[in-house]
């Protein structure tokens, strides 16, 4: 006997089974048990959301002689009963010459169509009600679409139709209006987990919850698509089919894999950035889906951290992340797709500040050459860093609201604001970000200290003389302006 792929044995035999579409599986029983279904169904949703197995099962409902006997009796049922599967209507229905079912994307002409329902005006040989399924009905043309209008719009007696489409759009906006609409969702992977897991119990193998979150993700709300990728797996596997079974069978990179260029991203360290990207490149993925891979790895971990109010961190992540979706755009085209993400990874990493640096501890290379300690020092270590390359654009206008203060101390590097809300804001999302730069360039460890000087002079604050001091107030009370913004184009603007 020839092996059943999992995805038709997975398939919904009631109304009840029918997973992550909660919303049409109960109004559809309430339909079906009031005697209030319609002549004509449009069934709209992406690939494998459960289109074409609800038309069948409201197909066997129509013709199921226990919902029939509890609706004249009018008795309830519960969604599990509807169908039953057990009277002989329900039984037959896949042989019965009442039932016709076909796909619009291989019979599309009108003559393709008039053959296959050219049986609409007969009576029913055996059922209640003669259905026809027709699958990606948006495929049929101008002619055979104008074809079976004339049958939705009058229907012979006891016919129904049920036209599942995955492109509502394309659908003839008069086939639309003739029919109620049922609107399928895509199914959340917090569903589909669980639903794997229980499945392959069925099947006496153990899927541990990682490799079903992982199938469950990559199905990316399909469930058919999900059953195939087990089924896959479930060939390849023993007694167990663990994460790592389900990456090497699908091909996939390790969330271990992609975390480790993550992680050398963050450390910056070219020379083990480029070994973690060597070995992502021998999964056998291409670049672009590696890229792919890092991008939707960083999404969960910034669902992680949003969870957790990790706000400076998610912002980082948002940096990584368009940078990658720019370099996809780039890659797609390109004859050195491999070569543009390793270079981009590289430059991100030289330049960008990645990640909560709270216990950076500066390299042993950052002790030469080290500063003196002085006020002079202090705004020096300032300037280079607020006008670094890559340095947060929010970062840079905030610190333009701050002015070194104290002499350096060789640690403490200590910044004056004239507004507790703006220093409330630095410390918040920039302050740990703006010292692993200034400690890379002071060539030692710099801890930041905010502190608020609401009555700092406007000499102070923007470092000039008296004359300079009074020219600016006179300024100000001109244009009426209440604030000037510092711009510092040399690092003679400290002295």
């Amino acid at each position: 006997m020839a092996y059943e792929a999992l995805y038709t044995r997975g398939r919904p035999k009631t109304l009840a089974q029918l997973v992550g579409q909660e919303h049409i599986s109960s109004a559809m029983t309430r339909a079906v048990l009031s005697g209030r279904l319609s002549h004509a169904y449009l069934l709209v949703g992406t690939r494998g959301t459960g289109k074409t197995s609800t038309a069948r099962l409201l197909a066997k409902a129509m013709n199921c002689e226990t919902v029939h006997k509890a609706v004249e009796a009018g008795e309830t049922l519960s969604a599990k009963d509807i169908p039953c599967n057990k009277c002989s209507a329900c039984l037959s229905i896949d042989s019965s010459p009442d039932n016709v079912e076909f796909d619009a994307a291989s019979n599309r002409s009108v003559e393709d169509v008039t053959r296959l329902l050219s049986t609409a005006y007969l009576a029913p040989l055996q059922s209640h009600v003669k259905t026809f399924i027709i699958d990606e009905v948006h495929m049929l043309s101008f002619e055979a679409v104008n074809s079976i209008l004339k049958l939705i719009e009058e229907p012979p007696p006891n016919v129904a139709f049920f036209l599942a489409t995955t492109e509502l759009q394309k659908v003839p906006m008069t086939i639309r209006s003739r029919c109620q609409v049922l609107n399928f969702r895509l199914i959340p992977a917090e569903t589909i987990s669980p639903y794997l897991i229980k499945l392959a119990k069925r099947l006496e193998v153990e899927l541990p919850e990682e490799a079903a979150k992982k199938i469950a993700r990559l199905a990316e709300g399909s469930m058919r698509d999900a059953l195939t990728y087990l089924d896959q797996c479930y060939a390849m596997s023993d007694k167990i089919i663990t994460l790592d079974d389900v990456n090497q069978t699908l091909g996939l990179i390790s969330d271990a894999d992609l975390d480790e260029i993550i992680s050398e991203v963050k450390s910056q360290n070219r020379l083990e950035l480029s070994k973690a990207i060597t070995r992502a490149f021998r999964s056998g993925l291409s670049s672009v889906s590696i890229a792919e891979s890092l991008i939707t790895r960083l999404r969960d971990l910034e669902f992680e951290n949003l969870s957790a109010k990790k706000l400076s961190e998610i912002q980082e992540m948002d940096k990584f992340i368009e940078m990658l979706r720019k370099t996809i755009l780039e890659m797609q085209g390109s004859g050195i797709p491999d070569i543009i993400l390793e270079m981009a990874l590289m430059n991100f990493s030289d330049y960008q500040v990645i990640f909560n640096t709270e216990s950076y501890i500066p390299k042993k290379n950052l002790e030469v050459k080290p500063l003196g300690n002085s006020l002079d020092d202090g705004k020096k270590i300032f300037y280079h860093t607020i006008n670094a390359r890559g340095l947060n654009p929010s970062m840079q206008a905030m610190l333009k609201q701050g002015v070194v203060v104290k002499d350096f101390d060789g640690k403490d590097l200590t910044l004056a604001f004239k507004s507790a809300t703006i220093m409330d804001l630095f410390c918040t999302f920039h302050k740990v970000h703006f010292e692993t730069p200034a400690s890379q360039f002071a060539r030692r460890e710099i801890k930041i200290v905010a502190v608020v000087d609401e009555k700092m002079s406007d000499k102070d604050f923007y470092g000039v003389d008296d004359e300079a001091a009074n020219f600016l107030d006179k300024s100000k009370k001109i244009f009426q302006a209440k604030e000037v913004t510092k711009v510092y184009e040399s690092e003679d603007d400290f002295s």
